[in-house]
Parts: structure tokens; C-alpha cells; sequence
């Protein structure tokens, strides 16, 4: 998805070990520090069901840009998802769905409608079929849906990366502003975290939240 640096947000980081593998001349690993805005991150609950038909849904709202590495991970998984979208499938095989947007990115198509094409409808909610075909195949997510998608309602930044909350994400009914300041994670953020940036990155982000600790602007 592509979004807008936030510039102005209080932030924590932490450090966790690099995810590149296989680079021998190194006598270790890499370390890369992760910033985040705790104080957005704190303020929602965040839970996914299912978008219902007519309502706002993050499927049909965002472009969602995807790495070469996660386009060629969702190939691989086209021959699965293409049962549940049929739309997806040509005569030649399967229908391109990735255009290209600049700096190694590329744009997921969408309907005429604005929906991602890999949306599809159950019981009248909007599902995503990366998302069922990675449950299908025993795949874990992170090996198939975007990095966007995984951390949505929470954004990042680009550059030095801060994850925090996306700006209209109290525009949509999985997202609720809670009345009091919390000090713990809504659930579905902390998984999401610890899939993206690794096992334990979401426990550790709430651990330094329980502590109340905060970092001047």
C-alpha cells in the first residue's frame, strides 16, 4: 500500500536480527533497529472478519505495491488462488495482475470497482484468497500476502522505517478508538508485528509498552 511518511510521530524502537541470510563474509549478523509509534498503535483495537459487502474495506481503498520478491511469492500460489477467484484464470493461464509502479515495485490490478483482484466474496464478506490459499497450502502468511496487507491498519514508512497507525483507520468498522490509554497491544496487532519482523517482535513491543515508556518528539 502506499503510504505517506509520518514525520511527526513519538516513536520506540527496537532492535531485532537481520531476516537476509547467506551473507558468509559477515563474522555476524546484521542488526537493523524497528521504530514505532506506540502511542497510535495504543489507541484502536483492531479485529478482521471480513469486510461486509458495502462497507469500507482496506481490499478496495489502498493500491497495494508489492516487492519483486513478494510478486514471485504470490506466483507461486496463483495456481491455488485461481480456485477461489476464477476471474483470475486466461486461456493463456493466469491473468497478470502486477503493473509496474517504479523503484522495484508493483501495483496489485483491481476491479473496476477499486477491489483488489484477489478479493473474492463469502457470506457476504470480502475475504482475501492469498490469504485462504496460504491456509490451504499450510504456507505461513508472511511467505504469501504483502508486508502491507499483513500490517494494515498499521502503516510504515519509508526510509528509516516507523510503523504506526494509518491515518483513516478509524474510517473503518474493524477499528474501534478505545476510551481509556492502554497499555497493552490490541492481539491482532501484536501477531501481525511478530509475523512481519520475526517471532517475539510483537511480545517485545508490548513489553516496552507495559514499562510506559516514551520517547520525546
Amino acid at each position: 500500500m502506499r503510504k505517506k511518511q509520518n514525520t511527526s510521530a513519538q516513536t520506540k524502537q527496537l532492535t531485532k536480527p537481520s531476516s537476509k541470510q547467506g551473507r558468509k563474509r559477515l563474522p555476524r549478523k546484521r542488526r537493523h533497529e524497528l521504530h514505532f509509534d506506540l502511542a497510535s498503535l495504543l489507541s484502536i483495537d483492531h479485529a478482521c472478519g471480513g469486510c461486509k459487502k458495502g462497507k469500507k474495506c482496506c481490499c478496495a481503498t489502498y493500491e497495494v505495491c508489492v516487492t519483486t520478491a513478494e510478486m514471485k511469492r504470490i506466483i507461486r500460489v496463483m495456481p491455488e488462488a485461481v480456485k477461489i477467484c476464477s476471474h483470475l484464470r486466461t486461456d493463456a493461464g493466469f491473468d497478470n495482475v502486477f503493473e509496474e509502479a517504479g523503484q522495484g515495485l508493483f501495483a496489485i490490478d483491481t476491479t473496476e470497482d477499486g477491489l483488489c483482484l484477489f478479493a473474492f466474496m463469502s457470506n457476504n464478506k470480502i475475504r482475501c484468497s492469498l490469504h485462504a490459499a496460504a491456509s490451504t497450502l499450510g504456507l505461513p502468511l508472511e511467505q504469501v500476502k504483502p508486508k502491507a496487507c499483513l500490517l494494515w491498519p498499521m502503516t510504515f514508512s519509508e526510509g528509516n522505517e516507523v510503523l504506526s497507525l494509518t491515518e483513516d483507520a478509524l474510517s473503518f468498522s474493524c477499528n474501534s478508538r478505545r476510551n481509556s490509554r492502554s497499555r497493552r497491544l490490541s492481539p491482532s496487532l501484536t501477531e501481525a508485528i511478530s509475523i512481519v519482523y520475526g517471532r517475539g517482535a510483537g511480545t517485545a513491543l508490548e513489553k516496552e509498552a507495559l514499562r510506559g515508556h516514551r520517547v520525546r518528539r
